[in-house]
């Protein structure tokens, strides 16, 4: 147990002197700058695999490969009926 706490004794006290440092340093506006340009970095990343998925299907597409495109009757509404116009009908108003 002694060596336990001895253990959080020697990573508390670091930590907490750099508390104060830390702090000033979210301060500064550097702080902002460094986030937003990982910020647009991350966005260029994105974008480029995005865009390499939607080549890639569209070459698999052209080619053949790809899945092929589901057949009206297997579509997603298939079954489904259209509702009763009687249920849209306006209620006559009398003046």
């Amino acid at each position: 147990m002694a060596v336990l706490d001895r253990t959080l004794l020697i990573v508390a006290i670091p930590l907490w002197m750099c508390f104060g440092r830390a702090a000033a340093a979210f301060a500064e506006p550097q702080i902002c700058y460094l986030l937003d340009g990982i910020l647009f970095l991350y966005g260029i990343i994105l974008t480029a695999l995005y865009c390499r998925i939607k080549i890639n299907n569209a070459k698999e597409a052209d080619t053949g490969k790809g899945n092929p495109k589901p057949i009206a009757e297997e579509g997603i509404y298939t079954g489904l009926t259209p509702h009763a116009q009687d249920t849209y009908d306006t209620i006559g108003m009398k003046k």
